[in-house]
């Protein structure tokens, strides 16, 4: 009786270990101590070390926080439950004079869906906001092969790349993701915080056969009302991202990326209360016109105004673009002001063909727009 027993558990333990209990499973495993079928990052699991001590953040739940009027802010209703704000003065939290943008989409009000869209040949904002009817838009993702990319359920790109582009520089684009169901529900979460790439590329595979739409990206910023952005450049020392050649100095190392401070920056946030908001900041303009941000300092800024919950780091620099209808350029309604053609001419592929924009020759315009693959955009549903 014993050894029929011991047969039956035996083949128990086979059958699950192959799978065979839970097909999902057998495809890609979850990494080791991490339970990826939760919404939180790093595992998803209470720290360990916790004390429980109230940490000063904590302040921050429940709060409702929006700027007024004045004071460099301009606050235009697009739509009820859509709002646009422009900032341009000197801001305190960066010390310099900055141009910012941000569109507020109420997803409590069932008439807006927000929309991840991906492009093969590459679009621009404004193209996204003609041919889809969208109300407002921004560029979302790095270059593809920096990220994990699902939508409707096919996987369009898997963090393919060890380096970023041809510069050797270690792979650090992934550590959060931003859920959606192109429609109401959009969760930004820290999905890969702390973990390697090798797991990042486990864990997002693992999401992959339970979530249809995703597109990961970094710094987080704001997670759960705590401002993990101000910490990033911190994890992410210089040393430890040399790229081929040795140099810390390259651009694409994550201390240079996101502590510089003259970069325009694009991110998603969302709050408690079910808004979500597109942000841009303009730079490379100097101190007293659009310096640019740092992710310490947007986080900072972020936390100030509007109190969100959630929020990341999308693609920045030279993408950075954001379409309001009725707002900013009347053709194409680019709202800020890309810096892609701010010294010289510039060009872009979009739908495979060059596309070349004159450099600014009367103060900044709203041409420039780069071509990317991917975008957010809010559309009123039918």
């Amino acid at each position: 009786m014993k050894r029929i027993i011991t047969w039956m558990v035996v083949f128990s333990l086979l059958w699950v270990s192959c799978g065979k209990g839970n097909p999902s499973s057998s495809s890609v495993p979850p990494p080791p101590s991490v339970n990826p079928g939760g919404d939180q990052g790093g595992g998803d699991e209470e720290d360990p070390g916790d004390d429980n001590t109230p940490k000063p953040w904590e302040a921050n739940r429940g709060k409702v926080v929006r700027p007024t009027s004045g004071n460099g802010w301009t606050i235009t209703t697009i739509e009820p439950g859509i709002i646009y704000y422009h900032f341009d003065g000197y801001d305190s939290v960066s010390g310099a004079n900055q141009w910012i943008y941000v569109t507020e989409i109420d997803l409590s009000n069932s008439a807006y869906a927000v929309k991840l869209g991906y492009y093969s040949t590459n679009s621009t904002a404004s193209r996204v906001m003609s041919s889809t009817g969208a109300i407002a838009s921004i560029n979302a993702g790095y270059e593809k092969a920096a990220l994990w990319l699902q939508l409707n359920g096919n996987t369009y790109s898997q963090i393919s790349a060890n380096t970023i582009g041809t510069t050797g520089v270690p792979q650090w684009k992934s550590e959060a993701a931003v859920y959606l169901n192109q429609d109401q529900d959009v969760r930004i979460r820290f999905t890969g915080k702390g973990k390697t790439l090798s797991e990042w590329r486990t864990i997002y595979g693992y999401k992959a056969n339970t979530e249809k739409n995703f597109i990961t990206s970094a710094p987080m910023l704001i997670d759960d009302y705590e401002p993990v952005g101000e910490d990033f450049c911190t994890l992410h020392p210089a040393s430890a991202y040399p790229d081929k050649d040795g140099k810390t100095s390259n651009s694409e190392n994550p201390y240079v990326h996101q502590g510089s401070l003259t970069n325009p920056r694009t991110a998603i946030a969302q709050t408690a209360e079910g808004q979500v908001f597109f942000i841009v900041v303009d730079g490379r303009r100097g101190n007293s016109v659009a310096r640019g941000i740092s992710c310490a300092q947007l986080t900072d800024f972020l936390v100030k105004y509007f109190n969100p919950q959630y929020a990341i780091n999308l693609d920045g620099g030279g993408s950075s673009t954001m379409c309001v209808k009725g707002q900013g350029d009347p053709t194409t309604h680019v709202v800020n002001y890309p810096c892609d053609n701010r010294t010289s001419e510039s060009s872009t592929t979009i739908a495979g063909a060059t596309v070349t924009t004159p450099k600014e020759t009367n103060g900044p315009d709203h041409a420039g727009e780069r071509g990317r693959d991917t975008f957010f955009y809010v559309v009123k549903k039918q």
